[in-house]
């Protein structure tokens, strides 16, 4: 039996001197990459690595998913990682590479990254909330409508047929979206490897459930066939289902966390981080005029609970931020069960310092500065609400509040994050005049859940972010028409999987820097049977004007 590569090989941890390709296979039989370009290396052997936190478990073996038969999405036995760093490249400089690893081929190119001054234009994507997992293949969301709803088809007829319905809270049917959630982040994995991005950025929640292989297993499987991560380079963040065992013991329980530090060991052993950064969870990337932090939003101190407040807000009153991103487990916990890596958000603490310290670099050298991390500080949706909230989800991303300042003084160009998987882009000023403040998005659309803006009791819609500026939501109206045989069938609008588009180009006095929500539509006739998935824009591109010093130009307008 040839076995060949368990997941091909992807790039990570890039520079303008070097790059790290990974890949795993079934056996500990050693691999060899080839690279040919200006100084590259002789072929290089890996050194095999097994690696026992990624075995599959009973509970794994034993699933049952209903709609797929049993057992048809696991792996063969075996998970041998294999990392290779190259040295001593060129800066933008294009390499072809071909790995080997027992009789099977995967033939790849890279490009290494630019100097200061050797760019031009730099192309980046920004996704998150893939959370892949085998069930994502025969799972359709449910779809809230937004504006334009009304005109949906009716959820008894056709539509239920196809698609099905899921019932409301509030005891209403809804629409179930028309692609699975793996046929919808396909489509995106499959649009963005058009795109010959440069980057990708992923701030968490790539996987449902860090401590479920399987999951892994679909992540890459889902990736394989665009050869996109084998090309461009991946950043991920941590996010809350990275910390999640899923049916490997949830969150584990008070007296044992190990399914948390077992979940995060699984992302660690996929996405090692850079040297000096390992196994850290935050580290700093420089990619020409840009430098890009990826921040880990997992837990927050002191730990907090919904469970403390007895009364707690309610409408849109709000008090504060709170320190905690989640109550779920806590630090003192997770420690116990042997975790070492858990990073807490609080000032004065390893990270903030850190990030003040990369920060205050950043600027002084006049780069260009993106931010990225999972838990969204500024949120419509279900995760933007304070812990002390009465329809807060125990996730929310307001701690992450306390970082606005340092991110304002340093001048930081955007904040990429995902989690209450919300299309949406909040302005946020720091206090200045004129200032042009500093733009958040929420990415969270890869393949999971298509959010809305949360509503109230009442049904109204809460409006709990005061930053808001634009939501695929309530801002992309959905448009029906009425096909011949009396069936409506969505022309355009309405809220989709996607992206967000990135692009910065140098100009003569500094750099312009684009960014474009991008979505997959599906097309679909009055049978509704899926045409196509095209890809489509939202109207709101935004355009900032960067200084020589890095800055985004109060004149720049968001």
């Amino acid at each position: 039996m040839t076995f060949g590569f368990r997941v091909r090989p992807y790039l990570h941890a890039p520079s303008s001197t070097g790059m790290t390709i990974i890949w795993f296979s079934h056996t500990d039989e050693p691999g060899e990459v080839v690279v040919t370009g200006p100084g590259a290396p002789g072929p290089v052997t890996s050194r095999p690595e097994a690696l026992d936190v990624l075995s599959p478990t009973e509970a794994e073996r034993t699933e049952l998913i209903e709609g797929l038969a049993p057992g048809s999405w696991l792996y063969p036995d075996g998970n041998v990682r294999h990392v290779v760093v190259l040295t001593g490249l060129r800066p933008h400089t294009r390499y072809a590479y071909t790995v080997t690893q027992d009789g099977e081929q995967h033939r790849a190119a890279f490009r290494t990254a630019p100097t200061d001054g050797s760019w031009q234009q730099i192309h980046l994507v920004a996704l998150s909330d893939s959370e892949t997992a085998p069930a994502g293949r025969v799972t359709h969301r449910s779809w809230p409508a937004g504006p334009g709803g009304e005109s949906r088809p009716d959820p008894h007829g056709l539509w239920r047929e196809v698609f099905g319905v899921a019932e409301h809270t509030a005891g209403r049917p809804v629409l179930r979206y028309p692609l699975t959630k793996t046929e919808g982040y396909r489509a995106v994995v499959s649009m963005i490897a058009q795109e010959e991005a440069d980057l990708i950025l992923h701030p968490g929640d790539l996987v449902g459930g860090g401590g479920y292989q399987p999951a892994w297993d679909e992540f890459f499987t889902i990736n394989a066939p665009s050869g996109l991560l084998s090309r461009a380079p991946l950043l991920p963040a941590l996010g809350n289902w990275e910390n999640f065992g899923a049916r490997n013991g949830r969150y584990g329980t008070p007296s044992d966390r190990s399914p948390v530090v077992r979940a995060r060991a699984k992302y660690h052993a996929h996405f090692p981080g850079p040297d000096g950064a390992r196994g850290r969870g935050y580290y700093r990337l420089d990619h020409g005029p840009l430098t890009i932090l990826t921040l880990d939003s997992s837990n927050g101190e002191p730990d907090d609970h919904r469970s403390r407040y007895a009364q707690p807000l309610t409408g849109r009153a709000y008090r504060g931020p709170g320190a905690d991103t989640q109550d779920h487990f806590t630090a003192a916990e997770y420690t116990a069960a042997g975790g070492t890596d858990l990073n807490d958000i609080a000032p004065g603490r390893p990270q903030w310092r850190w990030a003040e310290e990369n920060l205050a670099d950043a600027r002084a050298q006049g780069r260009i500065i993106l931010v990225q991390f999972h838990h969204v500080p500024y949120s419509s949706g279900a995760h933007g609400l304070p812990m002390d909230h009465e329809f807060s989800t125990g996730q929310g991303g307001t701690p992450m509040r306390r970082f606005h300042r340092m991110f304002s003084e340093f001048g930081v160009a955007a904040v990429l994050c995902g989690h209450s998987e919300l299309f949406e882009r909040s302005v946020v000023p720091d206090g200045d005049e004129g200032s042009p403040g500093v733009l958040y998005y929420d990415v969270g659309v890869a393949g999971d859940s298509l959010g809305g803006e949360l509503r109230g009791g009442d049904g109204e819609l809460l409006r709990y972010n005061p930053h808001r500026a634009w939501t695929a939501d309530q801002d992309a109206p959905e448009r029906w028409e009425v096909a011949g045989d009396g069936n409506p069938v969505l022309r355009e609008g309405g809220k989709h999987y996607g992206y967000l588009d990135i692009n910065l180009e140098r100009t003569g006095t500094g750099a312009r820097l684009t960014l474009q929500p991008i979505h997959a539509f599906p097309v679909l006739d009055s049978h509704y049977r899926v045409l196509r998935i095209e890809r489509r824009t939202y109207d709101d591109e935004v355009c900032l004007r960067i200084g020589p010093d890095g800055r985004v130009t109060p004149s720049a307008g968001r």
